[in-house]
């Protein structure tokens, strides 16, 4: 190779990088198209995933509430969820706890419990008084994924509840303020904000009979990760007068696919030998 030829290949290369370091934005970004294409298989990804650990923030005019639920299994060395000879999780958990204007309000645990001669599996449950005392003690004999089976659950605290108005909610219903129609993308997460149209708020409430979350909000932002739904926030106008006003969270819901550690109590034991 002469030297000619080596100069025009070091050019060559030294304008690709270039072009590289200017439109290294433009790398980082995706448009509201491509974002058609991974909004419903986000959605479809998450709601695919047995194990989950979800965070729902309430933070109105009317009144505040905190909620998780953890629907967990043990892992092996290879942080692989440990399962049975049938296929299903060898020792799924499931916990949940709810808090209303900053008090307890209920809590349950399910999975194997260790009694003092075998081993069953209960759904323990118990609520909270006034002063923040665990009270109304009660135990029912049922497996994890009986329990994530029942309409209870699912009602209640099931991934599939928790996203579904996420998942009506369409790309076609939110309006973009991003320059060019653009997004954030770094590395595994993909992050947005947007705000609803007048329109899908009516049919939301025409189809359902009640307001959506998005309901008199400012703007929303919603966040996902390795194709999976990772949190959403939405936000709305607080005026704290003078003419001054600052964008109040009115409502937060975290997702990771693998929460804490979950602890079943002896079902013969301290308060729920009798429950």
């Amino acid at each position: 190779m002469n030297k000619k030829s080596i100069v025009k290949i070091i050019s060559v290369i030294c304008s690709l990088l270039l072009i590289t370091a200017l439109s290294g934005c433009s790398l980082n970004s995706y448009s509201v198209d491509e974002l058609k294409v991974m909004y419903p298989k986000a959605f479809e990804n998450s709601l695919s995933e047995e194990l989950y650990y979800w965070k729902e923030t309430v933070n109105t005019s009317n009144h505040t509430s905190w909620r998780t639920c953890n629907v967990f299994t043990e892992i092996d060395k290879k942080y692989e969820p440990i399962r049975d000879e049938n296929g299903e999780f060898a020792n799924m958990k499931i916990d949940v706890y709810e808090e209303y204007n900053k008090k307890a309000s209920y809590k349950a645990l399910c999975g194997k419990s260790n009694g003092s001669n075998d081993v069953k599996s209960f759904l323990f449950e118990n609520n909270y008084d006034e002063s923040g005392s665990a009270v109304n003690y009660r135990k029912t004999e049922i497996t994890p994924q009986a329990y994530i089976a029942s309409a209870d659950f699912n009602s209640k605290f099931s991934l599939n509840t928790m996203l579904s108005e996420f998942e009506y909610l369409g790309v076609d219903d939110m309006i973009f303020d991003i320059d060019n129609d653009l997004m954030e993308h770094k590395g595994k997460v993909v992050k947005f904000s947007f705000t609803v149209t007048s329109e899908y708020l009516e049919r939301y409430k025409t189809e359902f009979g009640t307001a959506s979350v998005f309901e008199n909000s400012k703007y929303a932002t919603m966040e996902f990760a390795y194709d999976r739904f990772a949190s959403i926030v939405v936000y709305a106008e607080e005026n704290l007068g003078g003419n001054i006003s600052a964008d109040k969270e009115v409502y937060k819901l975290e997702v990771v696919y693998f929460g804490p550690i979950v602890n079943i109590p002896s079902y013969d034991s301290d308060v729920w030998a009798n429950a």
